[in-house]
């Protein structure tokens, strides 16, 4: 019994050492919307920070601060977020063309230095993090659509 114990606790050890080395410890995905909303509108509430903060998840969720870095409205532009003065999060501009196309970023990058990366995959902040960014873009949607909705 207790060759069958040990032979299983070997077994259990053996299997974390695998997970530690060979599970990655940085996650990255990224998310697309389709926003039936003027063009013109959607630009002004993706770019501009006062609008952003109107529509976004991640500062109640979070309970960040967030600041702004270049210059707002234009490609380059990123709202950061920060947790206690800890740079976490931004969304960034990367393409403008007014009446055309709005192009954006959401990243959030939380790398865990082995071994603390398997609490984090196992016990689900990779899923909390994306389904928090689909609330993001459903809140830029939501915001845009019904404001269209109160101009008509």
């Amino acid at each position: 019994m207790e060759n069958v114990l040990l032979g299983l606790g070997l077994l259990a050890g053996l299997g974390l050492a695998i997970a530690i080395f060979f599970l990655p410890n940085a996650v990255r995905y990224s998310e697309k919307i389709v926003i039936n909303a003027p063009v013109e509108q959607v630009y002004d509430n993706i770019r501009l920070q006062e609008r952003l903060m109107l529509w976004s998840a991640w500062p109640e969720a979070t309970g960040s601060t967030c600041s702004l870095e270049n210059e707002d409205g234009s490609v380059g532009a990123r709202t950061v977020f920060f947790d206690q003065g800890k740079r976490f999060e931004h969304q960034e501009i990367v393409d403008l063309k007014p009446n055309q196309k709005v192009a954006l970023t959401l990243n959030f990058i939380n790398t865990y230095h082995r071994p603390f990366h398997l609490p984090a995959r196992l016990f689900g902040i990779v899923k909390w993090t994306r389904a928090l960014q689909v609330k993001d873009l459903e809140g830029l949607k939501q915001y845009s659509e019904l404001k269209l909705q109160k101009a008509l």
